[in-house]
């Protein structure tokens, strides 16, 4: 009984050996992930705040600011 439990046990480590390799691959692929989603969140940021500079610039255009701009330079 004796050898036959410490085979059990023997087994047993082995897989949790095994699962801990596992989560530490995990682990590894979630740094990397959250890696990329933080520069694709930066990306889209950027992407964001040009679209309102040029929203913005063409409502300027639209209302007339831009020509009273001109004026004021010459």
């Amino acid at each position: 009984m004796s050898d036959e439990l410490k085979a059990i046990v023997s087994k047993l480590e082995w897989r949790v050996d095994g699962h801990d390799e596992e989560l530490d691959l995990l682990k590894d692929e979630s740094k990397e992930l959250k890696s990329i989603l933080n520069t694709i969140t930066n990306t889209l940021k950027q992407i964001k705040w040009i679209a309102v500079g040029g929203a913005a610039v063409f409502l300027a255009d639209q209302i007339g600011v831009m020509g009273m701009l001109k004026l004021a330079a010459l």
